[in-house]
């Protein structure tokens, strides 16, 4: 079965992901090299991937798109196109990764200074706020998400361990607590009596 197929597939070779990673940067660098740098390309297959695509863009032109939070980490210029017929300040307020983008209108009369950003970067006046949208969003650069997200787990592992500690004691102390319940008290020179049995004076009780 596929269990037993797992623990059988033998573990890969040292050195196999490196070997992979060399590869497909070898086949993205080939394949950039082999279209002209003027040309426009549409992407439709699985690769490049799309942040090759990233890599290679010097600006991104999207609508309201989780792709704007991707591209976000590239630190470079984009552009939201707004068809809703909103303000730009309503517009802005309304999508929160606008906030940090050139927004283009219908008539496009954002496009000269979007093409200015791109070409002069010391006109880009957008750059600290897509910087600081960027750390809103996916957080800080270093350490890296990964290594984040990999702390984040561990604290709430032993955040889960220390609440599964706790549990166990006040379980432990509330059944301490059951046992330790004294019986029923006595008065002082009663004797209990058993059913079907005799009192002192040899008086029958039920």
């Amino acid at each position: 079965d596929q269990a037993e197929r797992m623990l059988r597939q033998p573990a890969p070779e040292a050195g196999r992901a490196a070997a992979v990673r060399r590869a497909e940067a070898a086949w993205e660098e080939a394949y950039w090299a082999s279209l002209p740098g003027w040309e426009h390309q549409v992407v439709t297959d699985a690769r490049p991937p799309l942040y090759a695509c990233f890599n290679r863009a010097d600006l991104l032109i999207s609508d309201v798109s989780s792709v704007i939070s991707d591209f976000l980490a590239s630190g470079k210029p984009y552009a939201v196109a707004n068809t809703s017929g909103l303000a730009e300040d309503v517009f802005r307020k309304s999508f929160p990764t606008v906030a940090a983008a050139t927004v283009l209108e219908p008539d496009a009369s954002g496009v000269p200074a979007l093409l200015a950003a791109v070409r002069r970067p010391e006109r880009d006046e957008l750059a600290q706020e897509r910087a600081a949208l960027a750390l809103r969003l996916l957080g800080p650069a270093e350490p890296p998400s990964r290594e984040r997200f990999a702390g984040a787990v561990r604290d709430l592992c032993a955040a889960a361990g220390e609440h599964r500690t706790r549990r166990a004691e006040r379980l432990a102390a509330d059944l301490s607590a059951d046992l330790a319940v004294p019986g029923p008290r006595l008065e002082t020179g009663t004797t209990p009596l058993a059913t079907g049995g005799v009192d002192r004076a040899g008086r029958p009780v039920d």
